[in-house]
């Protein structure tokens, strides 16, 4: 005995394969372009971070070649206003703003040996006040190895700025020194 033959109509035929298949196209896709966003979304703030990187590391060095011209000063003449070097009487700027960093302003450029920067650094010394001394304890004052306690101090505020790859990712770092004359 033979087994009946069951035929199937092609009108029954509903295409489902296709309609499943442009679900897993569209899904596919999806998750296609939200890795790309993300990839990109990523990219760019290893930029920011490696441009404020640079930014830091100018505004460091620059802050460095202030205290070492401190260092260098033998008198407190020099500190009359110009020159990026400011007494005890003249105004602090407002270091926020870009003029105040422009290089027609009163600042010291500072060139130092990093890739990656559009402006070089600058900075800013001024002299605070002198007073005197009295603790007991050693200092390290104007260099290692000056540890005498006692005498005249010179005290100093450092200021200085650097930028990275773009002039809006500026650093700003500040530092108080002490020197005897």
């Amino acid at each position: 005995m033979t087994e009946p033959m069951i035929y199937y109509s092609h009108k029954k035929q509903t295409g489902v394969v296709l309609v499943i298949s442009l679900i897993m196209l569209l899904l596919l896709t999806i998750i296609g372009i939200t890795s790309m966003q993300v990839t990109g979304l990523e990219e760019k703030m290893a930029g920011n971070y490696r441009d404020h990187n640079i930014a830091f590391q100018a505004a460091e060095t620059a802050l460095r070649a202030g205290e070492a011209n401190i260092f260098n000063i033998v008198a407190l003449g020099a500190f009359d206003g110009t020159n990026g070097l400011l007494g005890d009487t003249d105004d602090l700027h407002d270091y926020s703003a870009a003029t105040t960093w422009s290089s027609n302003a009163n600042s010291i450029e500072y060139i130092p040996n990093i890739s990656g920067m559009t402006t070089k650094p600058r900075y800013y010394i001024k002299f605070l006040s002198t007073g005197v001394d009295s603790s007991a304890a050693s200092i390290n004052i104007s260099s290692y190895g000056n540890s005498n306690a006692g005498g005249a101090l010179s005290y100093f505020l450092v200021t200085a700025r650097g930028t990275g790859g773009r002039d809006s990712t500026p650093v700003i770092l500040r530092s108080h020194y002490a020197k005897r004359f």
